[in-house]
Parts: structure tokens; sequence; C-alpha cells
């Protein structure tokens, strides 16, 4: 009786180690092949919005955030694009400004130039939107590559906002990330969030005394 039970616990035992192996290979295989080729291991570039220290409530300056890249693949990238959320009734939109990842360009003496970012400043404090755009319709000549970015200096463009009249102390405004994508011209070797080949990382404004 005792070596029934002895064998029906070396039993369960086995099948209980066998059923945990399938679920972490099938845990793997999903990761591998969610993210096709680039592997399960691989690092998925991100995009951070910075959420900076506290702002004074009485603020009239403006704030400054960085929005940075932390890779990009060995790929060409002639087009960008970012949708930004934020609450208009608390923070003023009032622009972006360059940052410091660069673009091919052969023309440059340095062979690399700093993209020209469109964006409608009235039209994003109208919906809470920020929708920006990089586009190089060349397909290719000017475009943003792993080769262009230098890893201390990976700042895609700033966030400018002030502070509206009804900011008080405590509040905690959310910049998010609706949208970011890299686009190549060939769609599989784009980076995007709806893909889960491009992560992203939200800001905030706290406001304090």
């Amino acid at each position: 009786m005792k070596k029934k039970q002895k064998r029906n616990k070396r039993v369960i035992l086995i099948i209980g180690t066998i059923i945990v192996l399938i679920a972490i290979i099938a845990v793997i295989c999903f990761g591998y092949f969610h993210k096709g080729d680039r592997g399960f291991f691989a690092t998925i570039p991100t995009v951070t919005i910075e959420t900076p220290q506290k702002i004074n409530k009485d603020c009239t300056e403006i704030i400054d955030l960085n929005v940075e890249i932390s890779t990009l693949e060995e790929n060409l990238y002639p087009a960008a694009s970012f949708c930004i959320s934020f609450d208009p009734s608390k923070l003023e939109f009032v622009g972006i400004k360059e940052g410091t990842v660069r673009i091919t360009d052969s023309r440059s003496s340095s062979g690399y130039q700093l993209p020209t970012w469109s964006v409608n400043v009235e039209k994003s404090n109208e919906i809470g939107q920020i929708n920006l755009m990089y586009l190089d319709m060349t397909g290719g000549k000017y475009a943003f590559t792993k080769e262009a970015l230098d890893e201390t200096e990976n700042v895609l463009f700033h966030l400018c906002f002030r502070l509206r009249g009804s900011a008080k102390k405590g509040d905690i405004y959310e910049l998010c990330l609706e949208d970011a994508i890299f686009a190549n011209v060939e769609e599989e070797k784009s980076l995007a969030m709806t893909t889960n080949t491009l992560e992203t990382e939200n800001g905030r404004i706290v406001v304090g005394e």
C-alpha cells in the first residue's frame, strides 16, 4: 500500500514538472513569435516622456520635458509620429523644441542633421492631444537610424507647457503616449506600440507648493 502511494506521488510530481516545463516553453515561444525575428530576449526600443521634479503651483515659466528614445534597430525609419494626450484645462501646450536625436543627411558635412517636426499647437490645446510627425519625402535619405543615435544624446524633442490658472497643489497631470511609431518602407520592419515592437513610458507633471 505504501509503495503504491509513493508511486502515485512520484507520478503526480512528474506530471506536474512536465506541465510546468510545457508552460515555460509556451511562454518563450509566444514571446519569440510575438516579437517576430527580433527574438524573445531582444531589447525593445522605448520612448519615454520625462517626469520632472514638482512644479510650484504659481510657476509662470515654461515647463520643459524631454521625450527620449532608448535605442533603434538596424533599419531606416523615414517617418515617425507620436500622439500624446494631456489635460488642456490644466496645462497649456506652447510647442516643442529640438532634441538631440539626428537623422541622416548626405549633404551635411557631418552626414546628419536634426529633424523638423510638424505639430499644430492651437489644435493640440483644443483637443487635449499633441500629434507630432516627421516625414522624409524621399523615403530614406533623411531617416532615423541606430547609427545616428547617440545613447547619451537621445532626446527626440522637448515638450513645452505652462500651468494654467486652475492648477492646484497636489494635482498630477498625466502625459500619455496614445500612439507611437517609427515607420519603415517595409511595414514588418516598423516599430510601433500596436505591434508591441515599441514600448512607451508615460510622464506626469506634479504640482507642489
